[in-house]
């Protein structure tokens, strides 16, 4: 690996297209390849960046361009085959949520990029965040006391993706590997990662009858439960692509409350507690003997966008030869969760994680 490090893009979805733009511009790194089948897409993204390599197949990529590290932004179902492929050839991997379909998917991953010294880490651009890298600061250096309750929720009111891959099960669709995985880590992160002991969980299919006729609809549209980790702490979630729910707006007229008018929301929440205070709704609380003092998160210490922050630490950990923020056995524990859950609403019983 020279002065700059050489990347090259596979498929430019979520946030690797604008990962694409940021490399461009990073005085530590070149971008030299990107492949992806869909010429208008590679435009789109490339626009006025010159001396790209382009290929149809990241196999031939893969094969053919001097590269030290990739950024895969493939569909869900393709992340775990193409993460292994990379790293085989001896690259540095960042891949888009979730890392892989499954746990024991993720395993040997974390595994081989264990062996052969390399970084492989998985997108969660919110983990950049102002509010989430305060609330971890704070919680690590003990201003909340012992953290020992998180609640995390992700809803949309109404929600389908029309004839997108997220209601299909067979390629890694449903809520909890969409928005789950976001409101899981939100807390989780803060919460400094504890290792998760225990999951119990319920995922429901209740809203198919809102999706087209051609829609394959296969997968949890919300999905609930509680985990439990080794410091004690519990965790509980909530998300959903469509609920009955107002989140607490009611539409309003002269005569008071309607019921004419639909609400058709999305909205996310994040809070922890502990012993000496807690944070919520972006905001700190501090324990008192007659309540809680309440006021903004202070977050002036940070500046940047966040998947340019993320971009960044992969590029740091790389220089480094250190794990990277989003760690792959983070990425494990991580999967764990979200597998734990399913099978807990397969089975209805909580379900231990032994790792």
């Amino acid at each position: 690996m020279g002065d700059k490090i050489r990347f090259g893009v596979i498929g430019i979805g979520g946030t690797i297209g604008s990962t694409t733009r940021i490399l461009a511009d990073e005085k530590n790194a070149e971008l030299v390849a990107l492949a992806d089948p869909d010429s208008n897409r590679r435009e789109r993204t490339l626009g006025e960046i010159e001396g790209v390599q382009i290929f149809d197949d990241y196999q031939v990529m893969l094969q053919q361009a001097e590269l030290d590290a990739v950024c895969i932004g493939l569909p869900t179902w393709m992340h775990a085959p193409a993460t292994r492929d990379a790293l085989e050839c001896g690259l540095h991997v960042l891949c888009e949520k979730p890392p892989a379909n499954s746990a024991e998917e993720m395993k040997p991953l974390a595994k081989l990029s264990a062996e052969k010294g390399l970084s492989c880490m998985f997108v969660r651009q919110s983990r950049f965040t102002p509010q989430l890298m305060e609330g971890r600061r704070l919680v690590a250096a003990g201003e909340l006391g012992e953290v020992y309750y998180s609640d995390t929720r992700w809803i949309r009111t109404r929600w389908c993706s029309g004839r997108g891959w997220r209601h299909d099960k067979d390629k890694g669709g449903g809520v909890l590997l969409d928005l789950g995985i976001h409101a899981i880590d939100n807390a989780w992160f803060m919460m400094g990662c504890p290792k998760p002991t225990e999951v119990s969980a319920g995922l429901y299919m209740a809203f198919s009858d809102l999706a087209p006729p051609e829609q394959i609809y296969t997968a949890d549209d919300a999905a609930c439960g509680l985990v439990r980790f080794e410091n004690g702490c519990v965790l509980h979630f909530a998300v959903a692509f469509s609920l009955n729910t107002a989140d607490g707006k009611s539409p309003e007229n002269d005569d008071g409350l309607s019921d004419q008018k639909s609400i058709a929301t999305e909205f996310q929440q994040v809070s922890l507690h502990g012993t000496l205070g807690g944070l919520e709704d972006g905001r700190q609380l501090i324990g008192t003997p007659q309540g809680v003092k309440v006021k903004p998160l202070d977050t002036s210490a940070y500046s940047g966008d966040s998947v340019t922050l993320q971009t960044r630490e992969f590029i740091r950990s790389i220089q480094e030869m250190d794990q990277p923020l989003n760690s792959a056995d983070q990425a494990v524990m991580l999967m764990e969760m979200l597998d734990g859950a399913v099978r807990s609403s397969q089975t209805g019983k909580a379900v231990a994680i032994d790792s």
